[in-house]
């Protein structure tokens, strides 16, 4: 028998340049969230939404901190999944990991929604889904080439959005302020509805669990700081940066938002961004501006499946993930598996739009919201640990205010979660989340007693001989 040629390359590759980390980070970020979520937001708050997103930045922000000062210091495959179990404990690390990875395949399934919906615009609505699996299959073969080009894809598409936004938000302040147009809407929209908080403090309060949604994302920097080069230098760039535009394109883009149009007429039938375009009447805007929300829900599907493979990657690597997901493709050095088995919940997305049109959206977000919010809470308890144990002149970036900024980051994000309960959409983001919260624990305990196994025994042995015997012993680093 001819011996099989062993894959030696079992390691990423850092291919990425820092101005493609920086616009993947806003690939994260400005996506379903903003262009379509933002109508549910909207919707519960009223004008006064535009505290929530500035009381969500904040939030953010001091999350990232801590995450930057761990990356810079450790720029590890994995990231805060592996700061966690070093840092912290292994169980954390396992739960975290496969948490975080079900809240991006799950947030995937919300962008290919999405997409689905905002062809609604052009199409009749039973033909759309369609484009669903013509986006997926597009996004697993862009995944599936090297990096480098991942990059690059994922670059331009973010580059579409920044524009779009920034030019949203110039003719947006031109009509309310009366720049170039002959009825300006003034202040009219912000206090005349019902003044800027028609449903209250309450109001703010509840939109907050859609607004953490939208700035989910911005964690993927530490994930990418595995493959990008110079991650001492880029990621702290990158997260200074990615914070800074995130709330200014945020905050900035809901202000403009809630001020040309009444809060009460949106919804999720249609982008809000391009509502205010049809409102406005200028030729052609709309249809460019379905293009370009489009585009953003592409780039957040595709920087969702980087993400959730390589977190199912560095699952893989430390033996808590199927070992056959390790596998590199020596071609390219991309995680083939594990492109291919997070792309299974991009077709998952489809079916759920092609049943329930109207509320899959609220419903796959409710679901995603408790991983993605349970991920920043242990980046910041993790932050905590990892000060402790490590020197402190190994620092080449601290996060100011410790340990209280981090303290503020975790008792506010468990106020979001808990505020999930009071929404009947959004209700299903706890129950999901206890749900997989007790499925990964128990997974965990199973998989150490399994790790603690014999495996020299005579018994063991005699298996693994029975199983190799019938070709069904797979070794990942061995290639057909």
């Amino acid at each position: 028998m001819q011996k099989k040629k062993s894959n030696t390359n079992t390691k990423l590759k850092r291919g990425l340049k820092p101005y493609q980390l920086s616009m993947i980070s806003i690939g994260g970020v400005i996506g379903v969230g903003m262009f379509l979520g933002s109508g549910a937001t909207v919707k519960l708050g009223g004008p006064g939404v535009i505290i929530s997103y500035a009381l969500g930045g904040v939030i953010m922000m001091l999350v990232m901190f801590a995450l930057a000062e761990m990356t810079v210091a450790d720029p590890v495959p994995g990231s805060f999944r592996t700061h966690a179990s070093n840092y912290l404990h292994p169980y954390f690390g396992f739960v975290v990991g496969w948490l975080y990875w079900f809240s991006w395949v799950t947030i995937m399934a919300a962008e290919i929604v999405a997409a689905s919906t905002y062809m609604n615009f052009w199409l009749p609505s039973q033909y759309t889904w369609v484009f669903g699996i013509i986006f997926a299959l597009a996004m697993t073969l862009v995944n599936l080439r090297n990096v480098e080009s991942f990059g690059l894809f994922e670059f331009w598409l973010s580059m579409i959005k920044v524009i779009a936004i920034i030019v949203f938000i110039i003719i947006g302040a031109g009509v309310i302020l009366g720049i170039g147009v002959k009825n300006p809407t003034g202040l009219t929209h912000y206090f005349g509805q019902g003044g800027f908080f028609p449903h209250g403090p309450r109001g703010i309060v509840l939109a907050m669990a859609m607004v953490m949604v939208s700035y989910a994302g911005t964690e993927v920097i530490g994930v990418a700081a595995g493959e990008t080069q110079n991650p001492e230098t880029s990621v702290p760039k990158a997260i200074k940066g990615i914070v800074f535009r995130t709330l200014v394109f945020y905050i900035g883009s809901i202000t403009i938002l809630v001020g040309v149009m009444s809060w009460n007429s949106v919804g999720l039938e249609k982008s809000p961004f391009v509502l205010v375009y049809q409102m406005l009447g200028i030729p052609g805007s709309a249809h460019i501006m379905n293009f370009v929300v489009i585009t953003a829900a592409l780039s957040g599907m595709n920087c969702g499946l980087y993400t959730s493979s390589r977190m199912l990657y560095s699952l893989a690597k430390s033996n808590q993930a199927p070992k056959i997901l390790t596998y590199i493709n020596r071609k390219n050095n991309i995680p083939t598996y594990c492109v291919l088995a997070s792309t299974f919940f991009l077709y998952i997305g489809v079916i759920i739009y092609y049943l329930s049109p109207e509320q899959a959206f609220l419903y796959i977000t409710g679901i995603s919201i408790f991983g993605s919010m349970f991920t920043w809470i242990i980046i910041c308890i993790t932050q905590i640990y990892f000060r402790k144990k490590i020197s402190f002149e190994r620092l080449k970036y601290k996060a100011p205010g410790y340990p209280w900024t981090s303290w503020i980051a975790i008792i506010s994000l468990v106020g979001v979660i808990i505020t999930l309960w009071f929404i009947p959409e959004q209700r299903i983001g706890i129950i999901s989340g206890v749900v997989g919260l007790i499925i990964t624990s128990i997974a965990y305990f199973i998989f150490t007693k399994v790790t603690h196994i014999d495996w020299n025994s005579k018994d063991i042995q005699k298996g693994i001989e029975f199983a190799s015997y019938l070709n069904i012993w797979n070794d990942p680093d061995n290639e057909d």
